[in-house]
């Protein structure tokens, strides 16, 4: 199931949310959002934040129940994730972006080369997944321009083919070229998913989504 949400009045769900097949985490939102999340994707939703921040979708990357997370975390905040079940691994590197930085689902991830190999390969063994050391679409941020779920994903459609053809076969998913939210290519900044639903930005075009929806549904 596919459909269109605002977050706090903008289209940027993926800056906001950190999504897995069990958990989704996201700023503080009206408890009726909140369920709808909930409903849609078949997961726990936690309100949190990161350093103060909302933008836990910038900052967290993860899958089922483990999640890597900058060393800008607030002693509280870690507390907190760590009372509700989650397994979490503090990074400490001067990049705090990490969902920018990596695209992952519970097999496979794609970490930007901005993370030097050692600290992507020891992400890899946390997150109990093969990694592709790979900078995506001329940009050092494939979390920004991939979205990837246990069924398919969606990429910057300034991927080259024998780019896209790599990263399918690491993948070993088919997968869309698109824009969403009227032509961001970043589709990680618009499209939150996992195998059981889709939400994408309200400002994204009926064609966005016939395609989004082909390659994550």
């Amino acid at each position: 199931m596919l459909k269109l949400f605002s977050i706090r009045n903008t289209p940027y769900l993926g800056i906001f949310c950190s999504l897995t097949e069990k958990l989704c985490l996201l700023p503080k939102i009206p408890k009726k959002q909140l369920k709808e999340f909930e409903d849609l994707f078949n997961v726990e939703a936690l309100c949190c934040s990161i350093a103060g921040s909302s933008l836990l979708g910038v900052f967290c990357a993860g899958n089922r129940n483990r999640f890597v997370i900058p060393d800008l975390i607030l002693k509280e905040e870690k507390e907190f994730l760590e009372n509700s079940g989650i397994k979490i691994k503090i990074i400490d590197f001067y990049a705090s972006a990490l969902g920018n930085l990596i695209a992952c689902n519970d097999k496979k991830a794609i970490i930007s080369k901005i993370i030097p190999k050692d600290i992507a390969d020891d992400i890899g063994k946390f997150l109990k997944v093969e990694v592709l050391h790979s900078n995506i679409a001329n940009t050092k941020i494939p979390g920004s321009c991939l979205v990837v779920t246990n069924k398919g994903f969606i990429v910057n459609p300034n991927i080259k083919e024998k780019e896209f053809n790599t990263l399918k076969n690491f993948l070993k998913l088919d997968g869309k070229l698109t824009t969403a939210n009227c032509g961001d290519s970043f589709v990680g900044n618009d499209v939150i998913a996992n195998s059981n639903g889709i939400a994408v930005g309200n400002l994204t075009t009926p064609v966005e989504v016939m395609k989004i929806e082909e390659a994550l549904g």
